[in-house]
This record gives C-alpha cells, sequence and structure tokens, in this order.
C-alpha cells in the first residue's frame, strides 16, 4: 500500500515498456504510480482516484494527448491536476500547442530520471505556490518573448477556475484570446530580434480581475496594441461580449481591463 504522504502521478503511455520504465524511476525517487494506457484508462483511473500530477504522452491511441489535455483542463473539479507532457514531438511549435491546451509543463524524450523527477517536483511546487496565490495572484511577462508566458496565463485560468465563478464557457473565452494575442506578440518579437511589443500585468484578488498591457518603446510596438488591442479588436471585443470586462481604459501610459468580481457565493 502506498504511503498518504507518497505523491501519487497518473501515468499516460500507450508503449508498454515507457510506461513500466517511469513507474520505476518514480518509485525510486519516492512517488507512487498510477498506469494508464490510452485516454480511456486514464478517464477511468482520475474516477476511482485523483492524482498529484499526471504525466501524458501525446501521441495516444484514440483520443490524443492533447485532446485529454484540454478536456482535464476545461474541467472545474480536474482542472488543478498538474499536467507534465512529455512526448518525442520537440517542435516549438509542439510545444505551444501543448501549453494552449493547457498543460502546466513541456518535456521532450529522451529524458534523465533525474531531469524528470526535478522538473515533477517543480511543477508540483509551482503549481501549489499558483494555488495559495490565487485570492491575490499578480503576474507580469513580456508578452510573445518565451513559452512561459502561456504558463501565466494558464496559472491565470486555474485561478478563475478555483477562485471566481465565471463559466468554463467564459473563463476558456479569456484563456484563448490571450493565448492568441501571445501568439501575435510572439511572431512580432521573432522579426525583431527577440524584443515584445508589450509587457502584460495580471492582477486578481477577490474584488476584480485586471489586465494591464504597456507598450514597449517605439511606433512599432505601439502599432501592434493599436492593432490588436483596440476596443473594437478581436481580443477586446470578444472579452466586452462574454462579459469578461466592465471596463477599458487607458491609464499612464497603459491599456487597463477590468472586472469587477461579485463575492462569492452571490449569485449572477
Amino acid at each position: 500500500m502506498p504511503s498518504k504522504l507518497e505523491p501519487r502521478v497518473l501515468i499516460v503511455e500507450d508503449e508498454p515498456d515507457m510506461n513500466n520504465l517511469l513507474a520505476e524511476v518514480l518509485s525510486a525517487y519516492g512517488f507512487g504510480s498510477i498506469q494508464a494506457g490510452d485516454a480511456e484508462q486514464a478517464l477511468a483511473a482520475l474516477d476511482r482516484e485523483t492524482p498529484d500530477a499526471i504525466l501524458l504522452d501525446l501521441m495516444l491511441p484514440g483520443m490524443s494527448g492533447l485532446e485529454l489535455c484540454n478536456l482535464l483542463k476545461t474541467s472545474r473539479t480536474r482542472r488543478t491536476i498538474p499536467i507534465i507532457i512529455l512526448t518525442a514531438l520537440d517542435r516549438p511549435v509542439d510545444q505551444r500547442h501543448g501549453f494552449e491546451t493547457g498543460a502546466d509543463d513541456y518535456m521532450t524524450k529522451p529524458f534523465t530520471p533525474e531531469g524528470l523527477v526535478a522538473r515533477l517536483q517543480a511543477c508540483l511546487d509551482q503549481c501549489l505556490d499558483a494555488r495559495q496565490s490565487c485570492g491575490n495572484l499578480q503576474r507580469t511577462i513580456d508578452l510573445g518573448v518565451a513559452l512561459a508566458d502561456l504558463k501565466v496565463i494558464n496559472t491565470l485560468a486555474t485561478c478563475l477556475y478555483c477562485f471566481t465563478e465565471f463559466t468554463p464557457r467564459e473563463i476558456e473565452t479569456l484563456r484563448s484570446g490571450l493565448m492568441g494575442l501571445s501568439d501575435e506578440a510572439s511572431q512580432w518579437s521573432a522579426t525583431r530580434r527577440g524584443a515584445s511589443p508589450v509587457k502584460m500585468s495580471v492582477d486578481l484578488n477577490k474584488e476584480r480581475l485586471q489586465v494591464r498591457f504597456r507598450p514597449a518603446a517605439g511606433a512599432e510596438a505601439a502599432a501592434f496594441v493599436a492593432e490588436h488591442l483596440d476596443p473594437e479588436a478581436a481580443v477586446p471585443s470578444s472579452f466586452t461580449d462574454a462579459g469578461l470586462i466592465d471596463q477599458m481604459r487607458s491609464e499612464d501610459g497603459e491599456l487597463v481591463m477590468e472586472k469587477i468580481l461579485p463575492p462569492q457565493g452571490a449569485a449572477s
């Protein structure tokens, strides 16, 4: 019987040898494991118990790893389970797709046991910290410079699932909009030696959700903000239509989107 203090990891991997190897590695470092060969088995395992984390392969028979990740990360009850994608797909576009579906981390094969366990523990620690800070979440990133900004967007989504009464559809509208904006900023950055067009700050507490955008210096960054963050542009208008923004204003050189949150438990 595993110890109650032993972290439990759900391994979703269709190759039996790799699945067993992962279980052996985890056991050697003090982790218990639950083994599943496909998404169907994984969902059945999740009905029986809630693991501390999930190691997820992408190339699964039937429902793909990305589809399973998206399914779990749009569930209010399962959203907080950390998911680390572990796959042979190593292109930047594959990594971006992984984070866009809600993954908390992305590792490629081959891997070392030490590296895997270190990333797993770091992911567990980061997700715990994020959950504990949901009542007062503050993050600032240079949008589009690194995949780390996608992690921040996913952390915001997790906190919205845990801390607010936004519907999953509303939260996913916000998350996908910010992901799309990150992708546009990444393309902009790629042609300008890695510079970011805009700095994004997130502030979530019990009273409000506020997202601020500060353009980088220069006419090109200002043009990026004008194109993508004008109130009539796709992302802001989708937020307004979904009721995710009460007001949008300019303040001290920043564009501010704000939503006043009702007290938890209040009628919608």
